[in-house]
């Protein structure tokens, strides 16, 4: 048996993820949840190597216990109040997940003396791109309460390093999709629309350019990152590579699935009825391909094909 490894939000969708490959590698996993949005069956098959936990990053008190009564050594924190539309429609919630759940993490790590922790991060973080592809230097200028939140909790995280000692380390990951992505944002909804024969119409965002992460991918990288040894860096881009726009997109799920109706108004995501999302593209993997020897397998065309192909063998409406 392997380290024994906390993962917050281990029932959500890079949490159950991440759970999997590292019980199928032979790690003990605690899945960490407070399962208002995970989904604790999406890991029953794995009982053997896998402990679900029903907790609170915002209990700090049975956080820690819990940590001592796994006996863990590893932490990987993928718990978080995810996305612009709801951190702008909660920013005082966003900002107690987020910020005071993460130094949570973070203090029982530290008290414990935990030996690695994981966090996932975001290129939200990096706000509207003012080069591309963005590196891990670009500057960060976060615009909504997500990413601002998610700032705040890399900034604490440099810190408990720098300061403590704790050993850290930040992936800041892309609009990671597949089988079992809870929140209807593309390609999920373009592609599960399209299975089912249903059209799909967006006002605008049609120019909108995001690197597309797949899940497979964003495990591997993940996993790299969080084994490498005495890293050089302590922050890592993990996405494909790539830039697309919806536009782009569309085409390339047409192909897959003949048929498709899918109708997207031109211009940048909208944040509000005025506001619109910032400018993103592609982020630059350099660092990570010659540190951890990441190497994305899917392109978006690629990551596409094998989302369809997974829904169809599944059935297009299983979690």
């Amino acid at each position: 048996m392997g380290d024994s490894i906390l993962i917050t939000g281990g029932a959500g969708f890079l949490g159950a993820h991440l759970a999997r490959a590292l019980a199928r590698r032979g790690d003990r996993v605690v899945a960490y949840d407070n399962f208002l949005s995970g989904v604790p069956e999406s890991l029953k098959d794995l009982h053997d190597n896998v402990t679900l936990v029903h907790g609170d990053i915002l209990d700090v008190t049975f956080l820690i216990r819990t940590m001592i009564a796994e006996k863990i050594k590893k932490v990987i924190h993928t718990a978080a109040l995810v996305s612009f539309a709801p951190s702008i429609e909660k920013p005082a919630l966003t900002a107690k997940i987020n910020i005071e759940g993460t130094v949570n993490v973070l203090e029982a790590s530290r008290i414990l003396g935990i030996e690695r922790v994981l966090d996932i991060s975001s290129e939200e973080v990096y706000g509207t791109f003012q080069y591309e592809p963005a590196d891990e230097d670009h500057p960060v200028s976060p615009t909504t309460p997500y990413a601002i939140t998610k700032t705040t909790a890399e900034n604490f995280e440099k810190f408990f390093h720098k300061f403590f000692g704790l050993d850290m380390i930040i992936v800041r990951t892309s609009w990671v999709y597949g089988v079992g992505l809870p929140r209807p944002r593309p390609p999920k909804t373009f592609i599960e629309n399209s299975l089912k024969g249903i059209p799909t119409t967006l006002d605008s965002g049609a120019d909108h350019r995001i690197d597309h992460t797949y899940i497979d991918d964003f495990v591997q990288g993940t996993l790299l990152a969080f084994d490498v040894k005495a890293p050089k860096h302590r922050v890592f881009n993990i996405a494909s590579g790539e830039g697309h726009t919806y536009r782009e997109m569309i085409r390339m799920i047409e192909e897959i699935i003949p048929g498709s109706n899918i109708t997207v108004g031109s211009g940048l995501i909208r944040q509000s009825k005025d506001l619109d999302a910032p400018q993103k593209g592609a982020l630059d993997i350099k660092r990570a391909r010659e540190e951890l020897g990441y190497q994305p397998k899917y392109g978006l065309f690629e990551g596409l094909k094998q989302y369809v192909a997974q829904l169809n063998a599944k059935g297009v409406d299983s979690p």
